[in-house]
């Protein structure tokens, strides 16, 4: 096939919108795509590649358009990939999150989604505490652009290839928003990181934000659970990898498990819609429905009541989410403080966003100033 700009044929159009139809959203759509093109090992790799283009050029522009219907997705393509450029494209029939903007967060208007939605997203990189000059100089070596930088986290096109980088333990990839998240330079939990105090990330996935609070703040004494053993055994490798005191971990089911011990600082990124980053998998937002957002807030909020005695009196609980709507996030936190009314607001904010070419993370920081 030509490059993307040339004539394309129908059969390449006709070949996407079936990889578009057949696509049944159990998986991240990337790793569909990579079973497909082992099927059709006649397709090159400039044939992959465009296929790709075109397919999440459908799913972060063409949300409206009936993924079912092979006919008017195929009607779409033709006459909308490749573009031209931004400023000539038509506009999709729907722009995304429109049928949720009575549900976003205050603060989050429903336009500024768009043009964040519909732009491929920046890989982050950080370097790990004393490593940064390695890291630079891998980039400079593998002629790997930098886009931005911040508080030495580098941003770089999500194209480019950083496994040699990150095999070598000297950096690991996590988005702003979540790094900001886990900087409290400027928050009261910074005098918590002590090796005085304990930390409790409880639902730690693979390790993410407890390995970027131990950059910010190394004295810190964390403890890991999350409900999934075989995510913790991944969590100590990713610590060991990247040359790090692996934390104690357990495994805890949170929607109904009471913990039995008490915390200085308990995180809790809580399972969510994802909606705040949604441009890294914008396939999810085609298969979304508005019902969903109250099962993960009931979810959530059972987590936060059996968390509630978790934390020490004078102690906090950091609340986080991915979500960009309201009963996900403020509501949430609303309902919880008329329950334990021991709590308090801090602070409540979104890291990230379009402003820092991030996810959005919902981050409420909350005292127990009563026992």
């Amino acid at each position: 096939m030509a490059d993307i700009g040339d004539r394309i044929p129908y059969l390449f159009y006709k070949n996407a919108a079936d990889l578009i139809v057949g696509y049944d959203g159990s998986t991240p759509f990337h790793l569909f795509l990579k079973e497909q093109f082992r099927e059709h090992k006649n397709w090159g790799s400039k044939d992959r590649k465009r296929y790709r283009a075109c397919c999440y050029y459908f799913w972060r522009n063409a949300y409206g358009v009936s993924r079912h219907n092979t006919t008017e997705i195929l009607h779409y393509l033709q006459t909308h990939f490749p573009a031209p450029n931004h400023s000539n494209t038509p506009h999709p029939p729907t722009a995304p999150y429109t049928p949720f903007a009575r549900l976003l967060s205050k603060g989050i208007p429903v336009d500024a989604l768009t043009p964040w939605f519909q732009t491929e997203p920046w890989v982050w990189l950080r370097a790990v505490t004393g490593k940064e000059q390695q890291v630079l100089k891998k980039l400079e070596q593998q002629q790997i652009v930098i886009l931005s930088k911040h508080n030495g986290t580098i941003a770089v096109s999500a194209q480019a290839n950083l496994e040699t980088i990150t095999q070598q333990g000297i950096a690991y990839i996590q988005d702003i928003g979540s790094q900001q998240a886990m900087d409290w330079q400027n928050t009261p939990l910074k005098a918590l990181c002590t090796r005085d105090h304990r930390i409790w990330d409880c639902c730690a996935g693979a390790g993410g934000k407890s390995i970027t609070l131990l950059q910010n703040h190394a004295q810190a004494q964390v403890e890991c659970a999350d409900i999934r053993s075989n995510i913790l055994e991944n969590l100590q490798t990713r610590f060991q990898s990247l040359q790090l005191k692996t934390p104690k971990t357990r495994v805890c089911n949170l929607e109904s498990e009471i913990p039995n011990q008490s915390y200085d600082i308990v995180v809790a990124d809580v399972p969510c819609s994802g909606s705040g980053t949604w441009r890294r998998n914008p396939e999810n937002l085609h298969f979304f429905t508005a019902p969903e957002i109250g099962i993960y807030a009931n979810k959530q909020q059972r987590i936060l009541n059996n968390l509630a005695n978790a934390v020490k009196t004078g102690g906090y609980l950091v609340y986080l989410t991915c979500s960009v709507f309201q009963a996900e996030n403020e509501d949430n936190i609303e309902k919880f403080l008329l329950n334990h009314p021991q709590y308090q607001t801090i602070k409540d904010a979104f890291c990230g966003g379009t402003a820092m070419g991030g996810d959005y993370i919902y981050r409420a920081i909350l005292q127990k100033i009563e026992g």
